[in-house]
């Protein structure tokens, strides 16, 4: 049950910082009305709050999709957090903003930390946009095999004649 009727409530709730809770309530009634002015403040959000709120503000971002795109350098710097919940709502909200976070992904794959290139992996491989070939192509040589597997993985998602040949060559 929401505390909120109005978008214009739950923003004002958003701006006051005072009661955590109804923040956080704030921040999941705004994602779920999909209401793309609260993207610059829940980018803000996903920058600089604690974990928890951190994880609800891209959550927020992925269900207002791909209105979202702004947010992508945020996302994609947050996927570098050492929290594990956080980066699997990062993912899930450059998964749902789709296409739009694809070139970032693609320059995540090539990033010196695994677990940023493995969700760089899942995610391009659930967007599926054959752009990403390419670079999933390389990573299939990545010296980790996690990378690789979730290169394959997506490779076998996009299923495109050049992700085909990307898995044949490998």
């Amino acid at each position: 049950m929401t505390v909120f009727e109005t978008v214009d409530e739950a923003w004002a709730a958003l701006a006051d910082d005072a009661d955590p809770e109804r923040r956080a309530q704030a921040i999941a009634f705004l994602g779920e009305a999909r209401y793309a002015p609260a993207v610059p403040r829940l980018t803000e959000l996903l920058r600089e709050a604690d974990p928890g709120t951190r994880y609800l503000a891209a959550k927020a971002l992925g269900h207002i999709g791909d209105e979202a795109e702004a947010a992508v350098p945020s996302l994609l710097g947050a996927l570098r957090a050492d929290d594990m919940f956080l980066r699997a709502g990062v993912t899930g909200a450059l998964i749902k903003i789709g296409v739009p976070a694809v070139p970032g992904l693609t320059r995540a794959l090539f990033d010196p930390n695994r677990a940023v290139k493995r969700a760089a992996c899942k995610a391009l491989g659930k967007i599926g946009s054959e752009r990403a070939v390419p670079a999933l192509k390389f990573s299939l040589r990545d010296g980790n095999p996690g990378v690789r597997k979730l290169a394959r993985e997506a490779l076998l998602r996009i299923n495109s004649p050049a992700a085909r040949k990307a898995l044949i060559e490998s």
